[in-house]
């Protein structure tokens, strides 16, 4: 998969997700592959913590004989981060205003992910 394939389809969140603030894709080393980011996140750090959380939520799951992770969403009182993983190797990312409609960022979510696992 080419970089301008996942900018295409980071792009296409951003105008499919209002209220989107920030968007990655990401290694499950916790390297960036591709992101769109507003200013002042350090893609580093992001992908660094996309993958821990990904890699915990996992984990969580596992010793509680709940099943395989769909997505892990974390809530905060000014935004909201979604995990979800594409396939063993890649992890998509967004950030949320906090008023953003949560339906539609899983839906969009969920067809991207389907979408770069597709074409792995």
């Amino acid at each position: 998969m080419s970089d301008e394939q996942l900018l295409f389809l980071l792009q296409t969140l951003h105008e499919n997700i209002d209220g989107i603030k920030s968007s990655a894709v990401v290694s499950a080393e916790g390297l960036i592959v591709q992101s769109i980011l507003e200013e002042g996140i350090s893609d580093i750090k992001l992908a660094a913590m996309t993958a821990t959380i990904l890699s915990v939520a996992e984990r969580v799951l596992l010793e509680l004989k709940s099943g395989v992770l769909d997505l892990c969403i974390l809530q905060g009182n000014q935004g909201n981060f979604i995990v979800m993983a594409c396939n063993e190797e890649l992890i998509v990312a967004v950030c949320l205003d906090v008023d953003a409609r949560m339906d539609t960022a899983f839906i969009e979510l969920r067809k991207t992910a389907e979408q770069i696992k597709n074409i792995t």
